[in-house]
């Protein structure tokens, strides 16, 4: 009998035979994904979504990129928010961005391909080999445009819609690590968030007063 724990662990297994060295950290269980090729130093892993509903499981996998850099940037602004606001935002564990590989697929747009269910070992077998097939194609090619800092703004760029609610800050971010401070503190004095919800235009407020403003010394 196939069960949500099993599903993964399998996954797991099956793609780290596959593609060893080559994609994931060999003496790990989960997918951590390690390359020579990285220049970064995001984490990133695979994560294996499973959800039973009518019986079956609706499986999917994502790429999960966490970054320290982004992370104790993030605690200081939730803290600093919380003190103004009197607020209960907390940090959000390193991540930076998460996205499913349905979603690379279909290159942002609308969902290409129908929810994969999994019943039993046979439909296990073939979502494992979608997931082969992803990373052999566009997914890996996806996830590999992470491995620089300049082809990561780049996709950053491309996709507006990517870090979602904590967005503003990520880019700044990673356009400090890409074109220095001066480049990334000119671009959020350039935000106009009137108007935004609290927490969005609360981030930009922190990014052009607390780290951009005159006689500011964070890092």
């Amino acid at each position: 009998m196939l069960d949500a724990k099993t599903i993964r662990k399998t996954v797991a297994e099956e793609l780290h035979a596959r593609f060893g060295a080559k994609w994931f950290q060999p003496d790990s269980a989960r997918l951590l994904v390690v390359s020579e090729d990285n220049l970064t130093d995001f984490n990133i892993e695979l994560d294996c979504y499973t959800d039973r509903r009518y019986g079956e499981y609706d499986c999917s996998i994502s790429a999960v990129f966490k970054w320290k850099k982004f992370a104790k940037f993030y605690k200081e602004l939730a803290e600093w928010y919380n003190v103004k606001f009197q607020s209960s935002a907390r940090s959000n564990g390193m991540i930076f961005v998460g996205v499913g590989f349905d979603g690379i697929h279909a290159d942002f747009r609308p969902p290409s391909r129908e929810t994969f269910w999994v019943a039993n070992e046979q439909d296990l077998d073939a979502f494992i080999t979608q997931c082969a097939a992803d990373l052999d194609g566009k997914v890996g090619a996806w996830i590999k445009r992470w491995f620089s800092w300049p082809s990561a703004l780049d996709v950053m760029d491309t996709h507006p819609n990517l870090c979602g609610a904590w967005r503003g800050t990520a880019y700044y971010c990673l356009m400090e690590q890409v074109h220095g401070r001066e480049a990334a503190c000119a671009w959020a004095r350039g935000i106009d968030a009137a108007g935004w919800p609290e927490w969005l235009a609360a981030q930009v407020e922190y990014l052009q007063l607390n780290v951009c403003g005159t006689g500011t010394t964070h890092p």
